[in-house]
């Protein structure tokens, strides 16, 4: 078969060049086992070298990534706990600069309310109340005989189930007076 001279890839009357000269083998060296074997044990050595190195890099960098972790996790609540108690801060600052806004417009309404009372006060004639209360009310001057002292002990109590006293007492005191008025127009002729 050293010739192929028969098919499409025959060479045509010996024109190719001679590529490779006919020699005959010669006896093949045997191979050195020993430094095949050095150099397998060199080659594993450096495998297991690099493979530890590997797995001791992603060791670290799995303790690495965790403790990075941690850490962003430590920081995040920090954050966030700051973060609430500035808001809380903030809410309390907004709080208090309504009640002092708030503070400050009640004292201009008391303020204002006293000069009206005081307006009112310096505008009211007595004498022109008492004259009205005469004509227009049919109220009268009181004798002395109409005035009643009671004379309450100290062991009696009034005791009152519902609402608060000055209410009960003023919504006493204004039926008392309606009612007065009430007779007193029935009486007239």
């Amino acid at each position: 078969m050293n010739l192929y001279e028969h098919g499409n890839l025959a060479l045509k009357g010996n024109l190719a060049p001679e590529l490779y000269p006919y020699t005959s083998p010669g006896p093949l060296p045997l191979p050195d086992y020993e430094t095949e074997r050095r150099n397998r044990e060199r080659r594993l050595h450096r495998l297991q070298y690099e493979n530890s190195i590997y797995l001791n890099y992603k060791q670290g960098t799995r303790a690495r990534s965790r403790h990075l972790f941690s850490l962003v996790l430590v920081v995040i609540a920090a954050v966030a706990v700051l973060g609430i108690s500035v808001l809380r801060y903030a809410k309390i600052t907004e709080l208090n600069f309504s009640n002092v806004r708030l503070n400050r417009e009640i004292k201009e309404l008391e303020i204002e309310n006293s000069l009206i009372q005081n307006a009112i006060i310096n505008k009211i004639n007595l004498d022109e109340i008492r004259e009205n209360a005469r004509t227009e009310a049919g109220l009268q001057q009181v004798s002395p005989q109409q005035i009643v002292q009671l004379d309450f002990s100290v062991s009696d109590k009034v005791v009152y189930t519902t609402g608060s006293a000055s209410e009960m007492e003023y919504d006493f005191a204004v039926d008392t007076v309606i009612d007065w008025v009430m007779d007193q127009r029935q009486s007239q002729p």
